[in-house]
């Protein structure tokens, strides 16, 4: 009987290897072809993706609505919701921040209900929104907003038939977005290759002299503070996305991927610069990437934070009124020592001077002041990656295999099932 349970185990399509270990456990990887990102079938990849799709149907069709027919999903932190006053800052920063090179025609991949449409359609000219739940999809064609589609679809489908269709509608044959907007959607991603062919694909699509933007990151090298966190905050209760698997994001790497497309690119790791204290103030961030970006900019001096004399924060922003500039370790309150400063704070001092808060690339418990332009992607990082995807993985096979077992070997006591990963994986 147990070569017979180890033989339908191995026949399992989605399985690539299986062993009995002496414990008696057996062992599995997955096939590749399980794990592929693409193809006729995504199978363990889909399922994972479908899995974030049918959460957020459900979830949008539960929500809320506010007086202004908006819902905040996806606004949940780990712990709590977020309090009101800091979801309105939340929508705040992020229209700013997409409105901040005056967009005209906007591409917004997990656009959900309309959060960002309902606050930028007034000053932009074409908008089409892409999501993978018929709910937030019809509830903007609903509106019937002019210059407005929606597409039903992945992050993945950006060069798909209907896609192409949606932007020639809007923005006219050969017409080109000036604007991708990725916000509190990639952690949803199965992984680095996925994020890796979703970013090629919106910085090859945006035009000359664009952006695109990803809206609240998780920080991949603050994930270890990120879970001590949560622990310390237990007690608060559970939030709505709490026990899913999310994807972590090293700064660096987003640089990278940008780098290996074949446009010149800018990259500027904008830290949040909301008030409130809570997950997306201190293990979140933004990134926006400056396609084509023009001609170079000279050097920027750079001054170190310890040089500066007196009050420090009015000395900063005494120096950023006098011109472009780079002010780094700059401790971050929300993450570093008691005399920090808070990256709000910060933002204010520089307000008007075309500086931002960015986080420093080599120490996350740091922040630093530079120009809104970004700086060129760091070529020589060796940033961490996360794999959300193995983490799905390592739960859901075992469930799949254990089903298919009890189907076809009724009443017979079945062995514990793990996933291994491959040797060097």
């Amino acid at each position: 009987m147990d070569n017979a349970i180890c033989s339908a185990v191995r026949e399992h399509a989605w399985v690539g290897m299986v062993r009995r270990a002496p414990s008696g456990v057996l062992e599995v990887r997955p096939a590749n072809d399980a794990l592929a990102f693409g193809g006729a079938s995504w199978a363990l990849t889909g399922e994972y993706l479908s899995n974030w799709a049918d959460l957020y149907e459900w979830a949008f069709k539960s929500a809320e609505l506010d007086a202004a027919g908006s819902d905040f999903i996806g606004l949940t932190t780990a712990t709590t919701p977020l309090p009101d006053k800091d979801v309105r800052d939340w929508i705040e920063h992020t229209v700013a921040l997409v409105r901040e090179s005056k967009p005209r025609r906007v591409v917004d991949l997990g656009c959900g209900t309309g959060l960002l449409l309902r606050h930028l359609h007034d000053g932009i000219e074409s908008y089409v929104g892409i999501d993978p739940t018929k709910f937030a999809v019809d509830r903007i064609r609903e509106a019937r907003l002019p210059g407005v589609r929606a597409v039903l679809g992945g992050a993945h489908d950006l060069f798909s038939h209907k896609v192409k269709r949606a932007i020639a509608e809007t923005m006219g044959e050969g017409g080109r977005p000036d604007c991708v907007v990725l916000n509190n959607v990639v952690q949803c991603f199965p992984g680095t290759e996925y994020l890796a062919s979703v970013l090629r694909d919106a910085i090859e699509l945006v035009e000359s002299g664009g952006r695109v933007i990803l809206g609240d990151l998780r920080n991949l090298a603050l994930a270890e503070e990120y879970r001590r966190w949560l622990e310390a905050g237990a007690d608060s209760g559970p939030g709505l996305f709490r026990d899913e698997e999310e994807l972590f994001v090293d700064p660096n790497l987003i640089g990278l991927l940008a780098a290996s497309v074949d446009r010149p690119v800018k990259v500027s790791i904008r830290a949040k610069t909301m008030p409130g204290d809570n997950e997306f103030t201190r293990f979140r961030y933004d990134v926006v990437i400056h396609v084509d970006p023009g001609q170079e900019q000279p050097p920027l001096a750079e001054v170190s934070w310890r040089e500066l004399t007196g009050d420090r924060l009015a000395t900063l922003s005494e120096l950023a009124g006098e011109g472009p500039l780079a002010i780094t370790g700059i401790p971050n309150a929300r993450t570093a020592s008691a005399d920090g400063v808070s990256s709000g704070a910060l933002s204010a001092a520089i307000e008007g001077t075309g500086l931002v808060a960015t986080l420093s690339l080599d120490d996350p418990a740091l922040l630093e002041v530079r120009p809104a332009g970004g700086v060129e992607p760091r070529l020589d990082a060796e940033p961490l990656e996360d794999d959300s995807l193995e983490r799905f993985v390592a739960r859901r096979l075992p469930e799949l295999l254990r089903s298919h077992l009890a189907e076809n070997f009724p009443g017979v006591r079945l062995p514990e099932i793990v996933v291994r990963k491959a040797p060097g994986s």
